[in-house]
């Protein structure tokens, strides 16, 4: 049953990444539409941007695994937007942006990239938009603490490009003035793949996968901290 799930989800990722890319890259997506179905990546960033990010909130930032959280139960108490969108990119994430910074939030969580990497995009171009992202977001909202956080494992023929990716961002993020969070040790198996308890297809969360990220994070996530003006 386990290997027919995850079957399920590579098709049905591997069809967001392409709707995706044929978005941002492809120039073909209005035939998509007119010929298919509305992606939910349109959907998703034509209500956020009617959809205000509030000042001094906490934003969490992403693709499908952020999108999966429930944070604003994770997190009680804490004013909380979730701007995750399954299938997205770095350069999804560059081209909505401003969605984000125009709220002036307090603290933005990013996690971003593994699905950059089943695209074909290179190490290099991923930190450098990871970069781009993190250099807009200071630039854009004043005062923001920005928090970068791994990519997570998932199937074990993963384990050299995502833990490469994590050791450029970990040196590379601090230059930028974000914080690294290293949420890898945590889901990683020995065989390199994403642990089985975490996860039933080899990438997006269970319960108790969400309970370690949020319990990794919570310290950060409610720490005080100047809000912007």
């Amino acid at each position: 049953m386990k290997r027919v799930l995850i079957a399920i989800s590579f098709l049905m990722n591997a069809v967001v990444l392409s709707a995706v890319a044929w978005l941002i890259w492809g120039g073909g997506f209005g035939v998509l539409v007119g010929s298919f179905i509305q992606p939910a990546h349109e959907r998703w960033v034509s209500q956020f941007e009617v959809l205000a990010v509030a000042p001094g909130s906490v934003v969490f930032l992403g693709d499908s695994i952020t999108e999966g959280g429930s944070w604003h139960e994770l997190f009680p108490g804490v004013p909380v937007h979730n701007r995750g969108i399954g299938g997205d990119v770095t350069e999804g994430v560059l081209e909505r942006l401003h969605q984000v910074t125009v709220g002036r939030p307090a603290k933005v969580f990013l996690k971003i990239g593994t699905n950059d990497l089943s695209i074909g995009l290179s190490e290099d171009e991923i930190v450098d938009n990871i970069g781009e992202i993190v250099d807009r977001l200071h630039a854009e909202a004043p005062g923001v603490e920005v928090h970068v956080q791994s990519v997570l494992p998932r199937a074990a023929s993963y384990r050299e490009p995502i833990e490469s990716l994590n050791a450029r961002l970990a040196r590379r993020m601090p230059e930028h003035g974000a914080f690294f969070v290293d949420l890898y040790p945590k889901f990683v198996a020995e065989d390199g793949s994403i642990r089985d308890e975490l996860a039933n297809d080899e990438l997006h969360l269970l319960g108790p996968g969400y309970e370690i990220w949020r319990d990794t994070i919570d310290p950060l996530v409610r720490a005080r901290i100047e809000l912007p003006e």
